[in-house]
């Protein structure tokens, strides 16, 4: 296969990937005027989540007492779709929880606005609507004909079409007694005319027809060139308006612009340090494959925002989330993962006295296995992340909705964005990692200025063999200690976010000195209950400002009312400070249930798939054993990342779910790549012990292991000093307890895992024997 691979391959490799990353940057577009077209988006049409840009977050619910059909709640959304466009908020997500009887609205911040009130406009999101039907096609009160209480149903139908002979979707609308005969009536006038009625939200316009009969069965049809959808969304506006009852906000979240910018910098920058820093370990530690690993992994990263972007026209765009660009930074870590366990096997191979191209064959060939079943894991995970965590309509969700439907839409969109840029970074990798580094190192190889063994490796040192297993004992109490710790401190030290028991957290920024105890009096002199403060300090503010935030727990939330209430209140008695609303978070005890145990199924889920999957793959190395080895470690590493978690006084929040859902996949891919020697070394040594297999494998694994985990680990310090330094103190609770839970899963790997695994297929070996001997 190397014979097939020539000279120009690596040219044509790097021009296109140099291409593709060029194109996904500056993207393609053309001006005619003041006019543009776009044919390729760029990374600027990026659509920005609202922990970047700021915005809101709120679930309207039904009144209490209120028992909402799902056809209800689909009409409510479309009026929420007409008014934020009314407000002039075009870039939105509305999406509806039929089993909690929630409509979700999720909206930016509004371009240039530097007074936008997000309390006033969800309180006019949740108004009912006001359903007109006017005679004309021009707003006026004075014509209007009849409004929603008059329609007692509004339906998508489809009727048959004389001229094509097929079926054409229509709207069908049902009047109540009174609104037949002023239907009647105003159709009986404007029929003569060819006059017109158009149908109005609020002061939008939703519809407009010509009146085609006079019509008197208080029934009529609104005929256009509808598909199935347009119909339903037309007839599900229609029907918003004659609503009977009121709605109620059952959570709400807002998140400044300022904040989101400071965030997004320090992001972008953790992600060039990172990256930068890796490439130069990459090309110090492997010279010539380094090089063409980089690239690769510049095609990765380019792949990754594209399919963020919309650059590939069969795909939407997606919202990117700060944990999306944590998902991006991590990818690129772990990405680097598939070019070193190769390089690794290159540099076996030519310290065998294999020729460069043998190495090379043999290097990606015995690489295969380890590189695809760890990424394999990777996107196991990243797809339950998406199905669990995304909304009803997306692909994964629908998957998975057999196992997350009893929990509602429990949607997080940082977590889903996340997962997202993580299967796509994983998925990057196999293709740029895998294949096109195997194109280019090849076709370099070719050249014979690049024949040296020297460029594809430095001085190789054969890994010392040391018996691990003798120390087995210490390695598994070292291990029971600290599981036994993090168990015994976390009734103490744990903390739940508001997010999963629900209650109210406000952040405002402030000049000048506030007393704290005056600021809680006032608010609680308003909440009507006790609350907590907590100061800080914004950093990379030009003007020096302060924060304080007030969190309390509360059994029915606080309305967006209240939360107004509260921000004037504090305004008017602290004028001097400047004080300037930062974000909000509120929800609701059931709410946040919910989104805990929809956390916790996840967790399960994804350990009963890997479990299987490893399983499967490792059945002639004692399939059932090696799963259930690697489930007992999973649980050591996330019980002592959670410990470690506490102890640092972070909540327990979606960041602490991403943490160990990525280390219940990252941990199990360093485990996948010692259960691969096993197997291996098995075939090539078959009459030698198992103890002896499994320490040879252990001693060939570690450096792999180690190097990998420095680069995963780097990702995260470096994000997590940056942060630090911006005040970005969000994504700490995500970044720090990553980078402990990626060093406890590779010890766990190499030392917990391996052990007993070990002892359980000696005692299964011995049980054998036994029996054997006396028959």
């Amino acid at each position: 296969m190397n014979k097939k691979i020539k000279k120009p391959v690596f040219f044509i490799v790097f021009i296109l990937i140099a291409i593709f990353s060029c194109s996904v940057y500056f993207g393609f577009q053309t001006w005619f005027g003041d006019i543009s077209t776009t044919y390729i988006k760029s990374i600027s049409d990026i659509r920005l989540g609202i922990n970047i840009q700021g915005g809101v977050d709120v679930a309207f619910t039904p009144a209490d007492g209120v028992d909402a059909t799902d056809e209800q709640l689909d009409a409510v959304m479309e009026t929420m779709k007409v008014r934020l466009t009314s407000l002039g908020i075009n870039d939105s997500e509305t999406y509806v929880d039929y089993n909690n009887d929630r409509v979700i609205v999720r909206f930016p911040w509004q371009s240039g606005e530097t007074d936008f009130d997000p309390e006033s406009a969800v309180e006019e999101l949740g108004e009912t609507a006001m359903l007109r039907f006017i005679e004309g096609t021009e707003y006026d009160e004075s014509l209007v004909i009849l409004e929603g209480e008059d329609v007692v149903e509004a339906y998508a139908a489809s009727i048959a079409n004389e001229t094509t002979g097929g079926r054409d979707y229509v709207v069908s609308l049902e009047f109540s007694e009174d609104g037949a005969t002023k239907f009647a009536d105003a159709t009986e006038e404007l029929y003569s005319e060819s006059g017109y009625i158009s149908i109005w939200m609020d002061d939008t316009c939703v519809s407009s027809a010509t009146v085609s009969a006079h019509i008197t069965d208080g029934k009529a049809i609104i005929q256009g060139d509808f598909d199935y959808e347009e119909a339903k969304s037309l007839a599900d506006k229609i029907n918003s308006g004659a609503l009977p009852f009121n709605l109620e906000t059952a959570s709400f979240k807002t998140i400044s612009p300022t904040l989101g910018t400071g965030a997004l910098n320090a992001m972008v920058l953790s992600c060039a340090i990172a990256f930068i820093a890796i490439a130069i370990y990459m090309i110090i530690l492997y010279r010539l494959p380094g090089v063409v690993a980089v690239i690769a992994l510049i095609g990765q990263l380019a792949g990754t925002l594209a399919v963020v972007s919309g650059y590939f026209s069969f795909m939407p765009s997606k919202t990117l989330t700060i944990s999306g660009i944590a998902g991006i930074i991590l990818s690129v870590g772990m990405g680097v993962d598939a070019n070193i366990i190769t390089c690794e096997r290159i540099k076996e191979e030519l310290a065998k006295g294999k020729s460069i191209d043998t190495a090379l064959r043999n290097g990606y060939a015995r690489a295969f296995s380890a590189v695809l079943d760890g990424n394999l894991t990777q996107i196991i995970i990243s797809i339950v992340l998406m199905g669990a965590f995304g909304v009803p309509d997306s692909f994964f969700a629908k998957m998975l909705n057999f196992v997350f439907f009893a929990f509602g839409t429990s949607t997080d969109s940082t977590i889903y964005s996340f997962g997202l840029t993580l299967l796509t970074g994983v998925i990057f990798n196999l293709f740029m990692g895998v294949f096109c580094t195997r194109l280019m190192i090849v076709s370099l190889s070719k050249f014979k200025a690049l024949r040296k063994k020297s460029l594809y490796t430095a001085k190789f040192k054969e890994p010392k063999k040391k018996d691990y297993l003798s120390k087995k004992k210490i390695f598994i109490t070292i291990s029971c200690v600290l599981v036994a710790i993090s168990l015994v401190v976390a009734p103490f030290f744990a903390k739940i976010a508001i997010e999963f028991k629900g209650g109210t957290m406000i952040s405002y920024t402030y000049t000048g000195e506030l007393n704290a105890d005056d600021v809680k009096a006032k608010v609680e002199e308003i909440a009507g209950s006790s609350v907590t403060i907590q100061t800080g300090e914004v950093f990379g503010d030009e003007e020096n400002r302060n924060s304080i935030t007030i969190s309390f727990v509360s059994n029915e939330g606080l309305t967006s009312d209240k939360q107004s209430e509260i921000t004037n209140a504090v305004q008017e008695t602290f004028p001097d400070n400047n004080i300037e609303i930062l974000d909000s978070n509120d929800v609701s005890p059931s709410s946040g249930k919910s989104f805990l145990m929809k956390c916790v199924m996840a967790v399960i889920f994804s350990s009963i798939l890997l479990i299987l999957y490893i399983a499967i793959r490792f059945k002639k190395i004692g399939g059932l054993s090696a799963g259930v080895c690697a489930i007992i470690k999973l649980l050591h590493d996330v019980i002592i990342t959670f410990g470690a978690f506490v102890l640092l006084g972070y909540e327990i929040n979606a960041n602490f779910m991403a943490v160990v859902l990525t280390i219940l996949g990252y941990s199990i891919n360093d485990t996948i790549v010692i259960y691969d020697r096993i197997r291996e070394n098995r075939t090539l040594m078959p009459n030698e012990s198992l103890n002896n297999i499994v320490n040879l494998s252990i001693s060939q694994s570690m450096r792999r292991s180690i190097r990998t985990s420095i680069t995963t680990i780097f990702a995260m310090i470096t994000v997590s000093v940056v942060c630090t330094i911006s005040g970005i103190t969000s994504i700490l609770s995500f970044s720090i307890p990553l980078a402990i839970g990626l060093t406890v899963g590779t010890y766990s790997s190499l030392f917990f895992n391996t052990p007993i695994w070990t002892s359980w297929n000696e005692r299964k070996t011995k049980t054998v024997k036994d029996g054997k001997n006396k028959a």
